[in-house]
């Protein structure tokens, strides 16, 4: 969960647009503004910017770029063990050994759908693997 005064970036595919939620996610807007075709701002009371939204997204970045920001929200490393067909407790080695980009939120530990790609995306190309496609 976002914490008051924290920044979150997010990508929905199914409605191709960017947000960028400023500050505290339960701010409501009060206005918002158009500075751009396709690009809107929430204002809240005091006419701070609280969000920013890039419609259209897919038209405007490349896809590689929108996949690493559309599942940053953090999972728990039990729900991305149950998703992913792994062992808790082998995230957990990852993750204190620095090779799953995970942090610690109070007792346990979590990362994000896009750091666990990265991860199993790592191990694609590992020596064993090389060594083997040499051999061929």
């Amino acid at each position: 969960m976002t914490q008051r005064g924290q920044i979150r970036l997010t990508y929905d595919p199914e409605a191709d647009s960017i947000q960028l939620i400023l500050g505290d996610p339960e701010a409501h807007a009060v206005d918002w503004a158009e500075p751009a075709d396709g690009v809107v701002v929430d204002l809240d009371e005091n006419r701070n910017p609280i969000c920013f939204e890039i419609l259209n997204a897919s038209r405007r970045y490349p896809a590689g770029m929108l996949a690493r920001i559309s599942i940053v929200e953090p999972v728990s490393l039990s729900q991305l063990a149950r998703e992913y067909g792994l062992a808790e407790a082998h995230l957990r080695k990852l993750a204190t050994a620095g090779r799953l980009q995970a942090s610690k939120i109070g007792r346990n530990w979590a990362s994000t759908r896009a750091a666990m790609e990265d991860y199993l995306d790592s191990r694609k190309y590992n020596a064993k693997d090389v060594e083997a496609a040499r051999a061929s």
